[in-house]
């Protein structure tokens, strides 16, 4: 028997491709293709195959954990002839001459189902009994890339932190999606409680981003920096998963890269922290100075706490500590250095140019009102108080050091500090604020200073004479010793001779107070330097000789060094010395009896002299008046004549 095989079994189908999603639990995702079926020349019985289709799902295993990962082909027959055995769906199937019947052919794919190209699935139909008798279709399903990412649930989202925290979050990015991603992270948003945007410091390594694979996962550091001036309160920080390709977000009900997004919820805590700094373009904590001597350094005092605070000012001192040496006493107050103090002043600014500097009032703690813009001094409590002060806010201050007049010429520390009205670390108050000052406890509202005494110290050590007489109007050298103890040199030293009638102790302390009197001075001479002692020397001297002229009479000399006081000195009181014994001249008595004489002389003689000079004066005048007399007397006798002979 002939049979013609071309044309005997005809397939008509629209499309042989389709794309589809993976199966979700509930659902299955299948790609429903509908093949038309035509039995050409004579009815027969046509067996359905599916060669090369994924493996069948055996009996003992249930569709739903089937369906993870296997793909599912089915074949439907609902509006096509039935199998000539009713008991077995794959028995060939009578088909009817020039009859279109459809078979619906499903294939669906796994939950786990990769994107891209499923497995071909072949559909064939042969005539029973004639396997060259067929015809097939090759169906091609794809599998949509499914995008999705997701944060690692266990990540921490809830902190609390302080203005200026830094602290990096470890967080994992893991591709849910059926495909691998070049997903991007960033930053959506910072915000506060109200909703209203702020500006924060989020680094996201985006640099470091790769792309991920199906399932796989990536840690990413993301580093939050709180600024240093926020205020308090709760702040929200949102990140975002993007994938590479927009996809339908269901969440959000529109097509987008968005794929996920973390919220991290942060609490600024109310955040105390006094600060005490010097702008080294203004002004220098290391400075030289003197006793007696009045050293300002200005400072700045920072609120850098996001509350307002009430800030109190303190100095301290260095004590002996525990293991021989030296560490700041954490108690204020000055110590050994009891006669020096410091004390403190506001400096305010009209406009760029123009500086008031103001006191601080006196007042006691326990007043009711405290000036808004003014600093106090509380002298019931012993302490200083800066008005109260805005978040972020500086306050230039002037702190004044007196040095005491009997300072020891040594290199000092002083410890400024500023405290919080909430107290230290200790008290939950100024974050950094520790009662230690050494090493790394050097906090903020901490300052040190330092003062380098330098001075000389001229100190009249020898003063002799090889003679106490010589005559009037001839000099005494007196020899004198002078030395420097101080740790500086000295210039313009200016050593003088003064001469009293007796050096008394209440004549000394007026020298000591004003110096010599101008009419008292009898020698002057200035020495150009005096060195300072080195390291091997308790002095550094120089010898002079200074000529006392001699005048009439004995006198206490006095020995007088740097009399204007000129010269910053550790100590005064070595600078006068008087001579051991009184200078004269070789007789005394006679000496002063004879001024006195000369002194009286001399103006008896100019007496004398003027009375003569008036007599001869007179005796000329009369001489000369008796000459022109008698020339008078001629002149009248020549005219008589004369008239007579006329």
């Amino acid at each position: 028997v002939s049979i013609r095989s071309i044309g005997n079994i005809v397939f008509e189908i629209f499309d042989t491709s389709e794309i589809i999603k993976p199966s979700t639990v509930n659902t299955a995702s299948c790609a429903v293709y509908d093949l038309d079926v035509i039995k050409n020349y004579e009815p027969g019985y046509l067996v359905f195959t599916t060669p090369g289709a994924p493996e069948a799902k055996p009996d003992e295993i249930d569709l739903a954990t089937w369906r993870q990962d296997h793909w599912t082909v089915d074949l439907d027959f609902s509006n096509a002839p039935g199998p000539r055995d009713a008991e077995d769906p794959t028995s060939p199937r009578l088909w009817p001459v020039e009859t279109k019947y459809t078979v619906q052919v499903s294939v669906c794919a796994p939950i786990n189902a990769n994107a891209g190209l499923g497995p071909a699935v072949t559909v064939k139909a042969h005539l029973e009994g004639y396997p060259r008798v067929a015809n097939s279709v090759t169906l091609s399903t794809n599998v949509e890339h499914v995008y999705g990412l997701q944060f690692d649930e266990e990540i921490k989202t809830d902190y609390m932190v302080n203005p200026g925290d830094s602290w990096e979050i470890l967080t994992t990015v893991i591709n849910t999606g059926n495909g691998p991603d070049n997903y991007d992270l960033r930053l959506s948003s910072v915000s506060d409680s109200s909703g209203i945007a702020v500006l924060w410091d989020v680094d996201i390594p985006r640099g470091t981003l790769e792309e991920l694979q199906r399932g796989a996962g990536q840690p990413v550091p993301i580093t939050i920096n709180v600024p240093k001036q926020v205020p308090a309160g709760d702040y929200t920080v949102v990140i975002q998963a993007l994938s590479e390709e927009v996809y339908m977000n269901e969440d959000l009900n529109k097509v987008t890269r968005l794929r996920n997004e973390i919220t991290f919820h942060i609490t600024v805590n109310e955040f105390y922290d006094m600060q005490i700094s010097m702008d080294e373009s203004v002004d220098n904590d290391v400075k030289t100075s003197a006793p007696g001597r009045i050293v300002e350094f200005i400072v700045n005092i920072t609120n850098a706490g996001n509350v307002p605070d009430t800030p109190s000012l303190h100095n301290h001192t260095m004590i002996k500590s525990d293991s021989g040496g030296e560490e700041f006493d954490p108690i204020p107050g000055m110590n050994t250095l009891s006669e020096w103090y410091v004390d403190w002043k506001m400096v305010k600014y009209v406009g760029s140019d123009l500086i008031i500097e103001t006191e601080c009032t006196e007042m006691k703690s326990t007043a009711e009102e405290f000036p808004e813009d003014e600093c106090v001094w509380l002298e019931d409590i012993n302490e200083w108080r800066l008005p109260t002060m805005d978040p972020y806010t500086t306050h230039t201050m002037i702190a004044t050091v007196h040095i005491s007049t009997g300072a020891k010429l040594d290199t000092r520390d002083i410890g400024l500090k500023v405290t919080s009205m909430a107290g230290n670390m200790e008290d939950n108050g100024d974050h950094d604020d520790s009662p230690e000052w050494s090493g790394e406890l050097l906090d903020s509202n901490e300052l040190i200073v330092t003062l380098r005494l330098r001075a000389p110290n001229l100190v009249i050590s020898e003063v002799s004479v090889s003679s106490t007489s010589n005559e009037v109007d001839n000099t005494i050298p007196v020899r004198v010793v002078l030395q420097n103890t101080g740790n500086v040199h000295a210039t313009n030293i200016e050593v003088i001779l003064c001469e009293f009638d007796e050096a008394t102790e209440e004549v000394l302390d007026d020298i000591r107070d004003g110096g010599c009197p101008e009419d008292s001075v009898v020698t002057r001479q200035t020495i150009g330097a005096l060195l300072a002692p080195d390291a091997s020397e308790d002095a550094q001297e120089i010898e002079l000789y200074l000529l006392y002229p001699v005048s009439a009479g004995s006198y206490d000399v006095v020995v007088v060094v740097d009399p204007m006081n000129n010269i910053v000195e550790v100590s005064e009181r070595d600078n006068i010395r008087v001579v051991d014994e009184p200078l004269s001249s070789e007789s005394p008595f006679l000496d002063v009896a004879g001024e006195i004489v000369s002194n009286w002389a001399l103006p008896f003689g100019v007496l004398v002299l003027t009375f003569s000079l008036f007599g001869v004066l007179y005796l000329v005048g009369r001489g000369r008046r008796a000459e022109v007399n008698k020339r008078l007397a001629e002149q009248s006798s020549l005219i008589s004549v004369l008239d007579d002979e006329v």
